[in-house]
C-alpha cells in the first residue's frame, strides 16, 4: 500500500535533484525532507498499532494489520521496527518515564509523611496513567506472554518499590516511622497502587473522570498513611 505523503515527497526531492546545482545546501534540504517523512510515517505505525492492540490484543494483531491501519507499506513498518514487540516497546518508554517522573518529587524532604501530599502525588501518578492508560494496560497484559514484556514490566515496578523503600527508610531513620519490613510493605503497596490503577483505569470501556480519579487516589492515599508503622513513643 503506497504512503500518500511519500509522492508528496518524492516530488519535493525531485524538485530538490533537478536544482543539484545549489550542491550540498540541496542536498542538506533532502535530508530534512526524508528525515520529517520517516518521523511522520513512524508516528503513524505506533498510532495505528495502538488501534489494533487496543480492537484485537497483543497476541492477534499482525503486523499486516498495524500497516493497513497507518495506509504505509510493509516495507515503510520494516525500516522502523523489525517486531511489534519493538514497536510497543518504543511507545510505551514516555509513557513509563512520565509515571516516575510525576512522582519523583515524592518525600524527598524525608520530613513528616501527611495524608494531603499523599493523596496529591497519587492523584498526579494516577492522572498520568489515565492519560496513557491504553498503552500502559497493554504492558500489563503483553508481559503475560511475552519475557522482553515481563522484564520490561518487572523492572519498572522495581524502580517504583525501590524509590518507595528508600523514602520509608528515610522516614524511619529521621524518626518519623517505627520500624518495619520496608522491603515488603514497598512491594505490597506498589501492589496496590498497580492493581488500583489496572482494574479501575486501564480496564474500564471508558477513561474516568477525575473526580473518579480524585476518589481512588484518597482512597489508596490513605491506605498507605494507615500503613506506614507509627513511630516508637519518645522516651
Amino acid at each position: 500500500m503506497a504512503d500518500p505523503e511519500d509522492d508528496v515527497d518524492d516530488v519535493a526531492l525531485a524538485v530538490l535533484d533537478r536544482h543539484a546545482a545549489t550542491g550540498g545546501r540541496a542536498d542538506a534540504v533532502a535530508g530534512r525532507v526524508k528525515n520529517a517523512r520517516g518521523r511522520r510515517t513512524k508516528q503513524k505505525l505506533i498510532e495505528a498499532a495502538i488501534r489494533c492492540f487496543s480492537d484485537y490484543g497483543y497476541r492477534r494483531t499482525r503486523i499486516q494489520d498495524i500497516v493497513f491501519q497507518a495506509g504505509v507499506s510493509q516495507g515503510s513498518f520494516y525500516r522502523h521496527f523489525t517486531t511489534k514487540g519493538e514497536l510497543l516497546l518504543e511507545a510505551l518508554e514516555p509513557c513509563l518515564e512520565e509515571l516516575l517522573t510525576v512522582t519523583s518529587g515524592a518525600g524527598g524532604g524525608g520530613g513528616a509523611p501527611s495524608l494531603e501530599a499523599m493523596m496529591q502525588v497519587t492523584s498526579a501518578y494516577f492522572t498520568s496513567y489515565a492519560r496513557n492508560r491504553l498503552l500502559l494496560r497493554l504492558l500489563r497484559e503483553a508481559a503475560v506472554i511475552d519475557a522482553e514484556f515481563y522484564e520490561r514490566w518487572q523492572n519498572q515496578r522495581q524502580r517504583f518499590i525501590g524509590r518507595t523503600q528508600r523514602w520509608m527508610e528515610r522516614l524511619h531513620a529521621g524518626g518519623h516511622i517505627g520500624e518495619g519490613n520496608f522491603p515488603v510493605l514497598a512491594d505490597v503497596l506498589g501492589s496496590t497502587v498497580e492493581q488500583t490503577c489496572y482494574v479501575h483505569i486501564g480496564l474500564p470501556e471508558q477513561a474516568p473522570r477525575q473526580e473518579q480519579i480524585q476518589e481512588l487516589a484518597r482512597c489508596v492515599a490513605e491506605v498507605w498513611f494507615r500503613s506506614l508503622p507509627p513511630p516508637a513513643p519518645a522516651g
